[in-house]
């Protein structure tokens, strides 16, 4: 997973409005027609089967489902300054939906 400059930046300007200690947090949120979908919430604490991802002074609390999905992915901020993912896999297999 590769997080580039502008997202750390961005991210930390988030955080700086959270309580002290907060990190950005990444899981897998449930999903159906689309497949899973990854998400990202504000953090006081890592959640039991979070890893920690640290560049530079940003730590991000990651779930190991959510890491998987992360390998080959960049956070980066768009050009409306929100968080985004890139590169995440495409959904396999079949639909849960009727």
């Amino acid at each position: 997973m590769e997080i580039t400059d502008g997202a750390v930046e961005k991210i930390e300007e988030i955080l700086k409005e959270e309580k002290a200690g907060s990190c950005l947090r990444i899981f897998m949120a449930g999903g159906c027609c689309g497949g899973s979908t990854v998400a990202m919430d504000i953090a006081e604490k890592p959640e039991k089967e979070d890893v920690e991802v640290q560049k530079g002074s940003l730590k991000i609390y990651v779930h190991k489902d959510a890491a998987v999905q992360l390998v080959n992915a960049t956070i980066d901020c768009d050009k409306a300054g929100g968080i985004i993912i890139k590169g995440l896999p495409k959904a396999k297999g079949g639909s849960c939906c009727g």
